[in-house]
């Protein structure tokens, strides 16, 4: 029988078990202890439980916590992926969408270098990248770990979080010191995320010797009840059927002790049916908490019969909060880096000679923006930023613990297709930064219908405004004579061309925001056309040597570089050219005719425009909108055949499809084409897309309106997309009509006529 202890000297602890996503499930715990006026004097927690048991100890309330649980922030940052706003458009324009990066080094072991005079090459510790969860923390808890003085036993509630001591074997209790680092070493899952050093201590994941830290709070507080939060299994498992990542974390783990003491104690149990990073279900797992603890209320009101009101759970918290110092920044310390390099990171955090610090102190929102454009644009890796307070100054200063990333790598990507399309790439990049950034490229594309090579160098004054310069060999290939495009009808719009070009290009650009450019560009080359002419039995071949220049300035949000569904894109261009073109048709000719050579100048300008935009109609992106418009304007000349005319023209291709294919009536000299794009996501990623397209151009062929259309599902891959099309050109027949499945990256590379 349970009998109520004393209630004036009744005290009660609250355990939390790990669990990753499952461990929201603590958060409906505390929501159903608190309306039920359960008081809490002491809080222990490994993993995800020292997360919601910190916030909890710090003050937070239940409502702030289900607020970040179902904010999508817990999901971007166990993503690994630092988000696309904080990039530069500058440096991911040019760079080809890869399925696989590898860094491959060389990265330099300081130490081992020293001891053995080698250098190795240093693989990537973990699969996910935390800096905006590191940010996450001190952004949390650095306010409530000064207010506390480093001693967890002065928060608003006494706390304690495990760990694992990775060269002893051993969990650890951590009872003091800088909380968000405490927190960040107990949910350190091993492979997932980066070890953190604790007073120089290796640590990862406390859950891999202790995931349910009751004798914590009963050997420090010895509290006459305890109450445990637990969302795992608390059976040992058959590992006969188990999966892989099962296998590995039992040979890595050691058995949780979760027999907690008889007659003084409640254990609210559930074996939560979601994946470790499954956030997306956050206000299923609340749920369950607060159903399971709200079933065992009975049991925990026998235990407890001290209650507490909702005003003084207000006051706990009121008064705790009154001791948070402001969260202002002050100096930042840069670690690991030489001085040019450190230079350039106080320039790009704002703390340079242009910022007045003394005047105009950093707030802790925008560090954040800073230090992870610094990380999304620069190759540097960080480990656990400290915010330290400064008693002095009353601001929070930072250090920033930085190292060079390796600084070469290795992109795999390409096209898996049911069509002629399919591609194979490779890219190599090296390349390194001090006060200006230098890198090199080497991009290999071989498929049937389109090749590319490019050798590119790029030169950068890393800055606020920073300022590139781009250098190139370019050369393309893109062949239509042979191989499916999968047809399901007779097709009367494409026919069979190879156009090979390659070029130099010469460039300099600026990035004016994150997200807008403006660059100047001169390209110098060749192109060859090859295509069937009426009158003369082999196929001919015209040759254009230019000079060409270009201006654009163009700036986007969109939030994927293959069909995208938020975000929009506005470019504007001008170009030049002067070149020569060539055709000598006489060889082979059993009577040559003279005027069968050709050799002309030509040049033109031009002038393009392009927005695009995609907008929520129903939030949460289940049904967006997106409309497209695209004008050009060029005087171009009449080349001395119509085909070399027409495949020397600007190109309308909106469609994936419609770039595979050479298609006459939607290349020409002058044209307007606008596009709708509803799209529909069907579950998580995968996604259901119609496009329309009108082109209005001068007349060809009797008619000055063309159209195409497709009709897509689409998967989105973590390495790239999956879709199937079914694409229709000219709705006046029944002709024209294409099913195509592709899976990766469709690969082209720059035109040397720019358009």
């Amino acid at each position: 029988m349970l009998i109520p202890l004393g209630v004036s000297a009744q005290s009660v602890g609250l355990v939390m078990s790990g669990g990753g996503a499952k461990g929201l499930y603590h958060i409906g715990v505390l929501r159903a202890l608190e309306e039920n006026g359960i008081p809490i004097d002491y809080i222990a927690g490994t993993s995800m439980g020292s997360i919601v048991g910190g916030l909890y100890a710090a003050g937070y309330t239940i409502e702030e916590m289900e607020e970040v649980a179902m904010s999508g922030d817990l999901e971007r940052w166990v993503s690994g992926r630092i988000d696309e706003k904080y990039s530069y458009y500058y440096i991911q324009r040019d760079r080809i969408s890869s399925m696989i990066t590898l860094p491959v080094g060389p990265s330099l072991d300081r130490e081992r270098e020293a001891a053995t005079g080698r250098s190795r090459i240093i693989l990537p510790g973990a699969m996910m990248n935390t800096a905006e969860i590191d940010l996450a923390l001190n952004s949390f808890f650095a306010q409530a770990s000064t207010a506390a003085g480093g001693n967890f036993d002065n928060l608003m509630i006494p706390f304690r979080c495990m760990a694992t001591d990775m060269s002893e074997h051993r969990a650890v209790e951590l009872s003091s010191g800088d909380l968000p680092l405490a927190i960040r070493a107990s949910m350190a899952l091993p492979v997932a995320f980066p070890p953190v050093v604790v007073d120089s201590v290796l640590m990862c994941d406390g859950g891999c010797y202790d995931n349910f830290p009751w004798r914590s709070i009963e050997d420090n507080f010895h509290p006459d009840v305890l109450i445990g939060a637990c969302c795992v299994d608390i059976k040992p498992k058959n590992l006969r059927n188990a999966s892989v990542v099962e296998q590995v974390m039992s040979l890595i783990t050691k058995h949780t002790d979760f027999d907690m003491p008889e007659g003084r104690s409640v254990l609210i149990q559930r074996e939560v049916e979601a994946s470790v990073l499954d956030f997306k279900r956050a206000e299923e797992i609340m749920a369950a908490g607060y159903n399971d603890a709200l079933e065992a209320m009975p049991r925990i009101k026998a235990l407890v019969a001290r209650r507490m009101t909702e005003e003084e759970f207000k006051r706990r918290r009121e008064e705790f909060l009154a001791r948070y110092p402001r969260a202002v920044m002050g100096d930042i310390e840069v670690l690991g880096l030489n001085e040019n390099q450190a230079r350039v990171v106080r320039d790009m955090m704002h703390l340079g000679h242009h910022r007045q610090k003394d005047t105009l102190p950093l707030t802790g929102d925008e560090v954040s923006e800073n230090y992870l454009t610094l990380l999304a644009n620069v190759d540097v890796d960080s480990d656990f930023p400290i915010f330290r307070y400064n008693e002095a100054t009353e601001r929070f200063d930072i250090t920033l613990p930085l190292s060079v990333k390796p600084n070469f790598d290795i992109a795999i990507g390409g096209n898996i297709s049911s069509t002629a399309f399919n591609q194979a790439y490779i890219g190599l990049e090296y390349g390194w930064w001090s006060r200006v950034g230098q890198s090199f490229n080497l991009d290999i594309l071989l498929g049937p219908v389109y090749t590319m090579a490019r050798l590119k160098g790029r030169t950068t004054l890393i800055h606020d405004t920073p300022i590139y310069f781009d250098y190139s060999y370019n050369f393309n290939i893109h062949n239509t004579l042979k191989g499916n495009f999968g047809n399901l009808t007779e097709v009367d719009n494409a026919e069979q061309m190879r156009m090979m070009e390659q070029f130099l290009s010469v460039g300099v650009g600026t990035a004016f925001t994150r997200k807008s450019i403006a660059d100047l560009t001169v390209n110098a080359g060749r192109s060859s056309y090859s295509y069937e002419m009426e009158g003369y039995p082999k196929r001919q071949y015209t040759h254009f040597s230019y000079v060409a220049g270009g201006l654009s300035i163009e700036r986007t949000s969109l939030n994927k570089p293959l069909f995208p569904t938020s975000g929009s894109r506005l470019a504007a261009s001008g170009i030049y050219v002067y070149g020569r073109d060539e055709r000598d048709s006489r060889a082979g000719i059993i009577y040559p005719d003279p005027e069968d050579k050709f050799s002309r100048i030509r040049q033109w300008w031009g002038v393009k425009a392009q927005w695009e935009q995609y907008f929520d109609v129903i939030p949460s992106g289940v049904f967006s909108w997106g409309y497209a418009v695209e004008g050009v304007y060029t005087n171009h000349p009449t080349f001395d055949s119509k085909e070399a005319t027409i495949l020397s023209s600007p190109q309308y291709a909106p469609l994936l499809h419609s770039r595979m294919i050479y298609m006459p009536e939607f290349r020409a000299d002058r044209y307007l084409g606008v596009g709708l794009m509803p799209t529909v996501r069907i579950v998580n990623n995968l996604y259901a897309r119609l496009s329309l397209y009108a082109m209005w151009r001068d007349r060809y062929e009797g008619e000055v309106m063309h159209y195409m259309s497709d009709l897509s599902i689409i998967y989105h891959t973590p390495i790239g997309p999956v879709s199937l099309a079914l694409t229709k050109y000219d709705f006046k027949s029944s002709k024209n009509l294409y099913l195509t499945f592709n899976f990766g990256y469709a690969i082209f590379g720059r035109k040397g006529l720019f358009y």
